[in-house]
């Protein structure tokens, strides 16, 4: 009996039930459209973006590493490795691969949630979430062709099915992206969004026509908090491996980020970049920790685009047209304090009395160029500008690459390389339309 009783028991029950099996970690398409769950998937889409620009190995952080912006004062042979622009191969890894994964992630995340809110009863092309995730849409493709060689695969957008992707150069990118911030319609966050992509391609009066009209004082913050995507920054600064630089590597181009002097006196600080240095040192305790007072908490924001950023396109443009670029320039200087406080969680604390002479006009083109290349440097610090105005520097402006990053020493021993880009990441090889001996790291070339 003990031994037919199970068996009968087992015949008795049908075996494909018990493979039935419901995944708990799943979300089916039928629940991405119920009404009550839709905010889910933009939300969840919202925060891969945020993860990829300013969370974790972020965007913000790998790209300052590369420039001139942080020095890194930790021990992690990737991080050096892009410091020093003398990057490892793609099949031994580096720092900037996670990023490239999560800004593709984010990509597709963002494209899938745009359809289903497109078509959905509650929300629709008109609604606010629709213009939100096109925006960020379009910053995945911006931010991809500015930090990475201009060979990027990316998927069929028509078709989400297929795994590969055929690669786009960077010219590509920001072209493809001008509609999608088109689609956001007057939101500003579309409009700065559209006017980056322009001045990628070096159209400067229609880049400043796109942003006309954002108000200067208006800041898009990516979010962070306490208990789910952390602000990089805090994190990276906290923990000792990177460092705010000051002139990083003697080049022409060089930025005095740390304020006046040797960037050591903190009474000479920049109003716009204040700091502290940590006694404690970097983690490599051999280096000395420059600490940004603009990220001073896990939920510290991060700016991705600003009317700070729509005044500075404008002045570039008017730059190349012959108006009045500093007039621009020193209307900004002259609200530095009122500017920042929008910015930075309790700014008046780390800067009580702000300010910023006015500019004088240096009097060579070159020169003009280097001043509002520092000034964008300078109020851009830790948002992910630097390394494509770099890149403009060289395509646009014509200087030698060697005069524009960082060369040199290195202050860990031995010379600064040549890498200028991020590779794509080793696992693209799977992608049969993709040829890793065509993403050159040592070209700046948007084409």
């Amino acid at each position: 009996m003990a031994v037919v009783a199970p068996t009968l028991l087992l015949a008795s029950c049908d075996i494909d039930d018990l493979l039935q099996v419901a995944d708990p970690d799943r979300v089916s398409v039928d629940t991405t459209l119920d009404p009550a769950f839709i905010d889910v998937l933009v939300t969840g889409a919202v925060g891969d973006f945020t993860a990829a620009f300013s969370g974790g190995e972020s965007y913000v952080t790998v790209t300052a590493l590369l420039t001139d912006e942080t020095f890194s004062t930790g021990t992690f042979a990737t991080r050096t490795a892009t410091d020093r622009r003398l990057q490892q191969t793609p099949a031994n890894g580096n720092t900037s691969d996670g990023t490239y994964n999560n800004l593709q992630r984010a990509r597709r995340a963002l494209m899938n949630a745009i359809s289903v809110v497109a078509d959905h009863p509650d929300k629709g092309t008109g609604h606010s979430d629709y213009s939100l995730l096109n925006a960020l849409y379009g910053y995945t493709y911006v931010l991809l062709g500015e930090a990475y060689c201009s060979y990027i695969p990316i998927a069929n957008d028509e078709n989400p099915d297929p795994a590969d992707g055929p690669p786009r150069t960077s010219t590509e990118l920001f072209e493809a992206s001008l509609a999608m911030f088109d689609a956001v319609g007057t939101d500003n966050l579309g409009r700065v969004g559209k006017g980056r992509a322009l001045m990628d391609l070096g159209r400067y009066s229609e880049a400043a026509a796109a942003v006309s009209g954002v108000p200067t004082d208006w800041s898009h913050f990516v979010e962070h908090s306490e208990n789910a995507t952390n602000n990089t920054w805090f994190n990276m600064q906290g923990n000792g491996r990177y460092s705010i630089s000051h002139m990083e590597g003697g080049t022409a181009t060089g930025v005095a980020y740390r304020g006046g002097g040797d960037g050591t006196d903190p009474a000479n600080m920049d109003p716009r970049l204040p700091w502290w240095e940590d006694p404690q040192g970097g983690f490599d305790p051999a280096f000395r920790l420059f600490r940004a007072y603009k990220y001073n908490a896990w939920p510290s924001p991060v700016v991705l685009a600003s009317g700070i950023e729509a005044r500075l396109i404008e002045a570039e443009a008017a730059l190349a047209s012959g108006g009045d670029w500093l007039g621009i320039l020193n209307a900004l200087r002259a609200d530095v304090g009122n500017l920042m406080a929008e910015q930075v969680d309790g700014y008046s604390n780390f800067v009580p009395t702000p300010n910023l002479d006015p500019l004088t006009d240096p009097g060579t083109d070159a020169a003009r160029v280097d001043m509002l290349m520092a000034e964008r440097a300078i109020w851009f610090w830790g948002t992910g500008h630097r390394l494509g105005d770099m890149r403009r520097l060289v395509n646009q402006y014509g200087r030698a690459q060697e005069s524009v990053y960082p060369s040199g020493d290195y202050h860990k021993g031995g010379a600064h390389g040549n890498d200028v880009v991020f590779p794509i990441d080793f696992d693209e090889g799977n992608n049969l339309l993709y040829d890793a001996t065509q993403c050159v790291v040592t070209a700046t070339t948007f084409n």
